[in-house]
C-alpha cells in the first residue's frame, strides 16, 4: 500500500470554531512536512490522524483503517506532542520505560535502552525531566514515541527548544527512519 495515511475532506471545529476545513491529501513512507502559520490547524490535523480526536467531517485512513477504531493501527502509531506532555520528577529513562510498558513492547528494559540510545540520552537518562532544557525534554518525547518501534511517528514541533547540534541529529534520526520506510 503506498498510501498510508488517507485524510478525505476532513474538517475539525470546536463549538463556532473551524480548527480543519475539508482537507484531503495522501502520505505515503517516508517524510512529510506539513507547514503552515500559526492557528491553521496543523496540530488538531496531526491529533486526527494520530486517533487522538474524531473529526467533525469527512474520514482519516491509516493503513486503511479509522486508527480510532482498530486497536492494531493505533498500536503502530506514535505521537511527538507539541506540548510539554512530560512528567518532570520522572527520569528520562523511567519516562521512556512507562511508555514502553504502556505500548505493551515485549521487552520493556531493552527498549527504553534503545530509544534513548537512538536520542544520545544516555548520560543523563537519569536525571528528573523537570530539570531537562527543552531541547532534552524533546529528544527525551522522541525516545518515548520510538520506544514501541512506531510504522508512523507524528511529530508536532519536534526541534523547538533543540540547539543547533541536537536538532541536526534529529534531523538526521527522521530521515533515517524514512528511508527505512517509516513514515
Amino acid at each position: 500500500m503506498s498510501d498510508v495515511i488517507r485524510v478525505a475532506e476532513v474538517s475539525k471545529w470546536f463549538g463556532q470554531k473551524v480548527a480543519v476545513s475539508e482537507v484531503s491529501f495522501t502520505v505515503g513512507p517516508g517524510v512529510t512536512g506539513l507547514l503552515g502559520p500559526n492557528g491553521a490547524g496543523k496540530t488538531t490535523l496531526l491529533r486526527l490522524i494520530a486517533g487522538l480526536q474524531r473529526p467533525s467531517a469527512g474520514t482519516i485512513q491509516v493503513f486503511g483503517s479509522d486508527p480510532r477504531a482498530d486497536v492494531d493501527v493505533y498500536r503502530r502509531i506514535s505521537l511527538v506532542p507539541e506540548d510539554e506532555a512530560v512528567y518532570t520528577r520522572l527520569s528520562a529513562r523511567r519516562f521512556v520505560r512507562l511508555m514502553a510498558e504502556l505500548k505493551e513492547v515485549d521487552d520493556p528494559a531493552a527498549a527504553t535502552e534503545e530509544a534513548i540510545a537512538t536520542v544520545d540520552l544516555e548520560d543523563s537518562a537519569d536525571r528528573a525531566l523537570g530539570g531537562f532544557s527543552k531541547g532534552m525534554r524533546q529528544r527525551a518525547k522522541v525516545a518515548a514515541a520510538l520506544v514501541n518501534r512506531p510504522d508512523i511517528l507524528i511529530l508536532d514541533e519536534p526541534l523547538n527548544g533543540a540547539d543547533p547540534v541536537q536538532r541536526a541529529a534529529l534531523i538526521s534520526l527522521f530521515v533515517r527512519l524514512g528511508e527505512e520506510g517509516r513514515t
